[in-house]
């Protein structure tokens, strides 16, 4: 953890007539070059983004403590003044980094940095100081997308363990700086810093210790603590600045607060995570006049908040849907939309898997009410319905509640039908998608390109076990990164579905077959051609795998006593769908070519829909796609149909894609005949 100086000096730094597999150059040039974006060149946005971080700590900082080093225009303590100066001059070199990777000035705040160096060398009124870094920081913060908040307020549970586990050897188990491995810190100097000191405590906030967390502090001993996940960071940032409060005085406060009409900005995650605590008594004192009073309610916001932190993320939903159904009546209808759209990701989202393990159709529905209100509030509907929508919400939200407290959820006959339903239902779209590319490749005669379809959903089920891995380890997916991957990996099956659909279409002539066959067959795998057949293989399913493991994951934690039934029901599960994909694929060679094709096309083509309408609504969900509700258009999830302008446009061009090519084969058969 940090030290007396908390906030570092210096933050570090063609081909028409070829099958599916073989050419595809088009779509698949696409497919690699998205892949090439996702996983290669994430390097430079990377670093761009550290660098905008640390360029962004560095403002906050400043804007905050440069009261400490001038007053009324005269330098009132010669250190931090000096300080003050190095940090503005740091902020230049940060940017002209920032500016190399990006090519230009993307936040635009190249003249505003120049005028704060200037206004800080010419000891300026603090109040200027503080709006100029203020204008940049909002800046930054739109440019590259950076809250400076956690998703919901910390616990405070949470973060004594990680400070015992991480810092107490330094700043000692109350956070004194009396840690008994202070005296072998090297350098020595600055001593870890006294969290208990109400005068070093009053410039910081929790968003200045997470950067001091995640980036250390140079010169000190003070380590970066960037190998923590960004949650395990905010938990130890909110907890260091409730050290200094006792359990009474917090519960003093919250009595305090209860006898008040407070705004509810005062006690939100972004109000107490940015502000200092100087800045936040501030606040307190508009409306308790006596220090002591005040000094409680801080006590409160600071200790007494994050031991009520609620860990029912359907509790989270309520209570953010409750707050946009408030700004909406206020008029706030951008606020409004936010604060839906958290009750989603932050609340609803985060139960997701494991209600729909225990009633997928409840769960599905309840899922699109959610869209609907979001929708609702883009459409500027009357406050009335909002607040009509939010009461039905809330009313399904607590029947969520029970279905999830529901004793049967417990049983093994439960578990074993529920996991065998889990990877039956999720396994059958892609089942299909493989059993259809199979019996054609095998009515091809294009046996040796089988191995490469097989590659591909091989290697898509070993992604899906590091994902399991990594989820019970590692990772810890948020509302918005697991809405993220579930979007793009569909929007490429989509593409890649629709391309084979296709191709099947307009091979569905015998005559076009045989001229197809004599030319292609025997150079069906070339090595330019193999990234085509794995990717269709491992995109169609890596998308179920990746929601099979969610699906497992809340059912294998909610069901301690009946694990094995859940092992069975898998097994089980797994067999039946072998069985019916065996089935599909067997069949399908008995039916004639072109029945057989344009059978197959279709399915594709359907699947294709769905998936792009399914990726387009959970890209908007996580904010990479705005969305545009259309009071007219229906709601079908189970066909990817979602009443935005933006996934229905999506769909169309897939539908008019298909009607194009029908009727280009159908006067191509007239033509012929």
């Amino acid at each position: 953890m940090g030290h007396n100086s908390i906030i570092p000096r210096r933050l570090s730094e063609d081909h028409k007539n070829d099958p599916p597999g073989t050419s595809m150059r088009s779509v698949f040039f696409f497919c690699r070059i998205v892949l090439f974006v996702l996983v290669l060149f994430p390097s430079s946005p990377a670093l761009a983004d550290d660098t905008a971080r640390k360029l962004l700590a560095l403002i906050d900082y400043i804007g905050t403590d440069y009261k400490n080093a001038v007053q009324a225009g005269k330098i009132v303590n010669p250190d931090e003044y000096q300080e003050q100066l190095e940090f503005s001059k740091r902020s230049l070199e940060l940017f002209d980094q920032l500016k190399e990777v990006d090519k230009t000035d993307k936040a635009g705040v190249e003249p505003d940095l120049k005028m704060l160096a200037k206004q800080i060398e010419n000891k300026a009124d603090t109040k200027m100081v503080g709006a100029v870094a203020d204008s940049i920081k909002s800046k930054i913060m739109t440019a590259y997308h950076i809250v400076p908040y956690p998703r919901q307020l910390p616990s405070f549970e949470a973060g004594r363990l990680l400070f015992a586990q991480n810092c107490s050897q330094c700043h000692g188990e109350a956070g004194k700086g009396d840690g008994p491995g202070r005296q072998s810190m090297n350098p020595k100097q600055p001593v870890p810093a006294n969290f208990t000191d109400a005068e070093f405590m009053s410039g910081l906030s929790p968003f200045k210790a997470f950067n001091a967390i995640s980036f250390g502090v140079e010169n000190t001993a003070m380590a970066s603590f960037a190998a923590l996940s960004e949650d395990q960071r905010w938990q130890l940032a909110f907890y260091v600045l409730s050290l200094r409060f006792s359990q009474e005085q917090a519960k003093s406060g919250e009595a305090l607060l209860q006898k008040k009409n407070l705004p509810g900005e005062l006690t939100d995650v972004a109000t107490l995570s940015t502000l200092t605590d100087d800045r936040l008594s501030e606040k307190v004192k508009g409306y308790f006049t006596e220090d002591s009073q005040a000094s409680d309610v801080l006590a409160y916001l600071r200790r007494g908040t994050l031991q009520k932190t609620p860990n029912d993320p359907l509790l989270v939903a309520r209570t953010r849907l409750r707050e946009a159904s408030e700004l909406y009546a206020k008029g706030e209808k951008e606020n409004a939309y936010q604060k839906a759209v958290e009750a989603y990701l932050d609340g609803f989202e985060m139960t997701e898997p494991a209600l729909f393990a225990k009633d997928n159709s409840f769960g599905r529905n309840l899922e699109g009410q959610f869209t609907q209100f979001r929708n609702a509030i883009r459409q500027g509907v009357p406050s009335e319905e909002i607040q009509k929508q939010q009461q039905e919400l809330e009313a399904k939200l607590d029947q969520a509640s029970q279905i999830m407290a529901s004793n049967d959820s417990f049983s093994e006959t439960y578990s074993f039908a529920n996991s065998a339903l889990i990877i039956l239902r999720e396994g059958l779209e892609a089942a299909l998608i493989l059993a259809a590319i199979l019996a054609m490749l095998r009515v091809m005669g294009a046996n040796e390109a089988i191995r490469y379809i097989h590659l591909g959903w091989i290697l898509a089920l070993v992604a899906g076990a590091i994902t399991w891995l990594a989820a019970q380890s590692v990772l810890t997916f948020s509302g918005r990164h697991r809405e993220s991957m579930e979007g793009f990996i569909s929007v490429f099956a989509a593409v890649a579905l629709f391309y084979v659909g296709y191709w099947l279409h307009t091979r569905s002539e015998a005559n076009k077959w045989r001229q197809f066959i004599h030319g292609k067959v025997q150079d069906v795998v070339s090595s330019k051609k193999v990234f085509g057949l794995m990717g269709i293989s491992f995109f169609a399913v890596y998308r179920e795998a990746f929601e099979v493991v969610l699906f497992y994951q809340a059912l294998w934690l909610q069901n301690e006593t009946s694990r094995g039934a859940i092992i069975w029901g898998f097994m089980a599960g797994l067999v039946a769908l072998i069985l019916v994909t065996f089935a599909i694929l067997k069949l399908g060679l008995k039916i004639p070519l072109k029945y057989f094709f344009g059978a197959t096309g279709a399915l594709l083509y359907i699947m294709a829909f769905i998936f792009a309408g399914n990726g387009i609504n959970e890209l908007q969900a996580a904010g990479w796609i705005s969305s545009t509700p259309l009071s007219f258009a229906p709601q079908v999830p189970l066909l990817g149909i979602y009443p935005t302008l933006q996934t229905l446009v999506a769909q169309a061009l897939m539908l008019m894609a298909f009607i194009a090519t029908a009727v280009g084969l159908a006067k191509e058969r007239r033509q012929a005949g």
